[in-house]
């Protein structure tokens, strides 16, 4: 009877030790995984000064996301009638190309001469590149659940290892450097089906005008499924008319005369084909799609935010891509990679330390 009771004792002490192990484990586990998003919205209405300021603008660049099913359209990152509207406008621009292959041969060890790494990425002119930037989601005429989780991957992703690709850009290896901000809500029943350049500008400037200006934020512009937007009258998100349909999604930068300089970048719908990841995925098309087209946009404007720093300058083929065009998979094909914890299935960046697309730095 004493050995059965000394045996029942020596249980509840050692599953009274498992059951601490246990907790102080999970403990540490919540420690590594990003506090729950909790987006702080506030809603703003377009105003009178907003649509004056769009149309006062100087230095207005856009990079564009190509729709991967037109062949023909697949390495065009600009639209001539905005560079075109640049120059009218009197606003500079910096010329890259000279010098942009002997820049990336410097920097290659291990290859002998004259050979290189044709899709490494050089900044031979030292253009801006973001140590630190604050998104703000813009949400035009629907709920952030229009686009699935936008807010809570852009967390995980401000944490996570993924991001850090962007170190070797921007000569900096600290955390927590790429934070959440304020959302914006935008309900206008006035917008057309068809956004054009200008009334994009108006949304950034109304969000802007609130947040802030110049490098320390982006602002993601979300649209509703069914709604189309033109950088010109040819180039287009436009799944209803395939005719234009040229891209999936672009970052930029603008000059406004008021506010000044302010980054942003526009998220069509992306669960539509030519844009959306295979399925299946972790999370769905919608959430996936999402987050890779949005990862796709930020590290961009992180590592280029105004077309003048790192991107492909050595090679006919890479000329002109982003950190994240070059490792765009045709058929929407992704891998899924965990990012503060979560599983998704989304696009990988390109390193030039690794000479490919990676996941982590």
């Amino acid at each position: 009877m004493r050995l059965f009771r000394v045996s029942r004792i020596s249980i509840a002490v050692a599953f009274l030790l498992f059951l601490t192990g246990s907790l102080k484990f999970s403990g540490i586990a919540a420690q590594n995984e990003p506090a729950a998003a909790q987006e702080s919205v506030q809603s703003l209405q377009v105003m009178a000064n907003d649509e004056i300021a769009a149309g006062n603008i100087a230095g207005h660049h856009v990079h564009l996301h190509p729709l991967r099913s037109r062949a023909d359209f697949r390495q065009r990152y600009e639209d001539p009638e905005i560079r075109q509207g640049n120059r009218q406008n009197g606003s500079s621009e910096i010329e890259t190309g000279s010098g942009s292959t002997s820049s990336a041969l410097s920097t290659v060890p291990g290859v002998p001469a004259p050979g290189f790494y044709p899709a490494d990425l050089s900044n031979p002119t030292h253009g801006t590149v973001l140590t630190s930037v604050q998104s703000n989601n813009v949400y035009v005429n629907c709920a952030a659940s229009c686009w699935g989780t936008p807010t809570d991957f852009l967390a995980r992703l401000a944490v996570s290892n993924f991001i850090h690709l962007t170190d070797e850009y921007a000569g900096i290896t600290g955390n927590n450097r790429y934070t959440v901000g304020t959302a914006t809500s935008i309900n206008d029943t006035t917008l057309p089906k068809g956004l054009t350049s200008n009334n994009i500008l108006q949304l950034v400037h109304t969000a802007a005008r609130a947040h802030g200006s110049g490098y320390d934020h982006v602002y993601h512009i979300f649209l509703r499924s069914g709604v189309d937007v033109c950088t010109s009258a040819n180039v287009c998100y436009s799944p209803d008319n395939t005719s234009t349909f040229v891209f999936c999604a672009y970052h930029g930068s603008v000059n406004f005369q008021d506010i000044g300089h302010v980054l942003y970048s526009v998220e069509p719908y992306q669960n539509v084909r030519g844009c959306s990841v295979a399925q299946p995925s972790p999370n769905g098309a919608l959430v996936d799609s999402t987050s890779s087209t949005l990862s796709h946009e930020l590290i961009e404007t992180i590592t280029d935010p105004d077309g003048d720093a790192w991107f492909a300058q050595s090679s006919l083929v890479e000329y002109g891509a982003e950190i994240g065009d070059i490792c765009e998979n045709p058929f929407g094909k992704y891998g899924a990679f965990a990012i503060s914890g979560k599983s998704y299935a989304i696009q990988t960046e390109y390193s030039n330390k690794y000479h490919s697309c990676a996941t982590t730095p």
